[in-house]
């Protein structure tokens, strides 16, 4: 076989239909509910209908008594399992309850209908105690988390920032706040189970196959190698799927139990109480600058919540290290631990509630200064990182200021509020910038010549309707220089080897830079063995 790239246009970026848009179309695709396991048994989840205390009893009599079901499971007969730093996967490990939603039992039943039939049979007796669920500075659970997400200082400090405050000619001093933000995929939260020769294999809905093959070994107390995760295909998850959620040990729990596969899949309330949200937040952001608006001091202390269970600390005040340069600043991040749901990722995180304060309060300081907001934003542009005092491997945003200011046609705008109207529409203008992290993670990819000429191509990424599986599939082509059409993508099964999940807009790098590296080594050795079949595959 001889390779000849000569006539191939590059395959990255030029337009293709999706790989899978026919399956999904017709229905073809399979999610993780959808496998076609035999045997298979349901899985409705109980939720606790209290805030926060105890179990004190567990009536499943009504329940067992109903045709069909095969168990009821509680703390009071689940098996156990090992002690892991994600509280929210420890289900039925006690009898504590941290908050209303929480799963504190479950029905396994031959239906669906009739698990959930049996679910509302089961009666829960509680011991309620008052319960907490106001984020407030001086709360008894207030403190200062070790770290921010994933890992960040939660405070630094730069000069002497009351000084600066004090110094400057015109000050900005305002607190603004985020409500709660939960992200509700179009697929539900949907795990299959099936325990075979004493191994797990877990169909589920989620971001990474790979973290979740970890966390199930660890939590089941297993060899990894004896665990598989597949996720073939991913409905939606904006963070929420991105690591092993509740469900998906429901249903592995529920399998070994009555040793059959266990399907779960969440309602549409329940994604909304164990699933991760985006926690509120109270900022106050301090800006000092002088007349001509060039900063002096910058402030930005974020209160967020948490819960009892697990601790998550967005990472909210991060982006403003960087973001503009003054001599003195100081950001810090406080958690309060409340009888509520356990926050995650959801979209941005840390960046998206960080950008809208400062921002925001950016906006004020130009008011008060009486410069136009773009200017103030370009006057205040650091030469270098302020907070590592490296240089920028890439920063733009003045250009962007710029040529947005251009297409916008900011200079002829009239910057009085309430100024325009569109009939009963107010016409307003505005400016806001904004900074994401450029991030890539070890993944590993193999590639194999086929007997029919064609090339599969492996790797444990996640499409979450992103299209990963269609460009890691030109990235192949490009790199192995043929028509996308002769390759085959596999994607989405733990046992392909580490990968990112897909998460923290790193997915197609890290992955695409496996999958290079592996397709020209395949190539590589395929021209050095004269173009004959390999009949093995390249793992990098």
């Amino acid at each position: 076989m001889t390779i000849d790239t000569a006539t191939l246009a590059p395959a990255v970026g030029t337009p293709l239909s999706r790989v899978e848009g026919r399956e999904k179309v017709m229905g073809e695709a399979r999610y993780a509910y959808e496998q076609p396991i035999e045997g298979v048994a349901y899985a409705a989840a109980i939720t606790s209908t209290i805030a926060t205390g105890e179990i004190a009893a567990v009536d499943a009599s009504a329940a067992l008594a109903i045709r069909g079901v095969r168990a009821v499971i509680s703390h009071e007969n689940a098996p156990r399992l090992a002690e892991v730093a994600d509280g929210e996967l420890m289900l039925f490990q006690s009898s504590r309850v941290a908050y209303r939603g929480q799963i504190v039992a479950a029905v396994v039943a031959e239906s669906l209908e009739t698990a959930q039939e049996a679910a509302g049979a089961v009666r829960l007796d509680y011991r309620p105690v008052e319960h907490d669920v106001e984020l407030r500075p001086g709360h008894p659970r207030f403190y200062k988390p070790e770290k921010v997400n994933p890992s960040f200082p939660t405070d630094v400090a730069h000069g002497d920032i009351d000084a600066g405050l004090a110094a400057a000619e015109v000050v900005v001093d305002a607190t603004y706040t985020t409500q709660p933000i939960h992200n509700n995929p179009m697929e539900p939260h949907a795990s299959l189970a099936v325990w075979e020769d004493g191994g797990l294999t877990l169909y589920d809905s989620i971001q990474g196959t790979w973290r979740a093959h970890n966390d199930l070994a660890e939590l089941f107390e297993l060899e990894p190698e004896r665990v598989r995760v597949i996720s073939e295909h991913v409905g939606g998850g904006f963070g929420s799927k991105g690591t092993l959620r509740p469900q998906a040990v429901l249903a592995a729990v529920a399998a070994r139990i009555i040793e059959r596969p266990v399907k779960v899949a969440l309602t549409r309330q329940q994604l909304f109480s164990m699933v991760g949200y985006r926690t509120p937040t109270i900022q106050r952001v301090r800006l000092g600058a002088a007349r001509d608006g060039r900063l002096r001091a910058i402030g930005h202390d974020v209160f967020e919540q948490t819960s009892t269970v697990r601790e998550f600390a967005e990472q909210t005040a991060v982006a403003t290290r960087m973001m503009y340069a003054a001599p003195d600043r100081l950001t810090t991040h406080r958690l309060v631990a409340l009888d509520v749901p356990t926050p995650s990722w959801m979209r941005a995180p840390g960046e998206c509630p960080g950008m809208y304060a400062l921002e925001s309060a950016m906006d004020e300081l130009a008011i008060a200064c009486g410069l136009d907001p773009i200017e103030l934003r370009i006057v205040n542009e650091p030469e270098r990182d302020p907070e590592k005092d490296i240089p920028w491997s890439s920063r733009s945003l003045v250009a962007c200021l710029r040529e947005g200011a251009r297409r916008f046609g900011w200079e002829g705008r009239d910057p009085t509020p309430g100024a325009r109207r569109d009939g009963r529409w107010l016409v307003g203008t505005g400016v806001a910038a904004s900074t994401y992290p450029a991030y890539r993670a070890p993944s590993q990819a193999t590639a194999r010549l086929d007997a029919d000429g064609g090339f599969t191509v492996q790797i444990a990424a996640a499409d979450i309707g992103t299209g990963a599986r269609t460009v890691l599939t030109q990235i192949a082509a490009d790199a192995l220089g043929v028509d996308p059409a002769q390759v085959r993508m596999e994607i989405g099964d733990s046992d392909f080897g580490q990968a990112q999940l897909a998460g923290g807009s790193m997915g197609s790098t890290s992955w695409g830079s496996a999958v290079v590296k592996a397709c020209r080594e395949l190539r590589a050795a395929m021209v050095k063995a004269g173009g004959e079949p390999l009949g093995r595959a390249v793992e990098v």
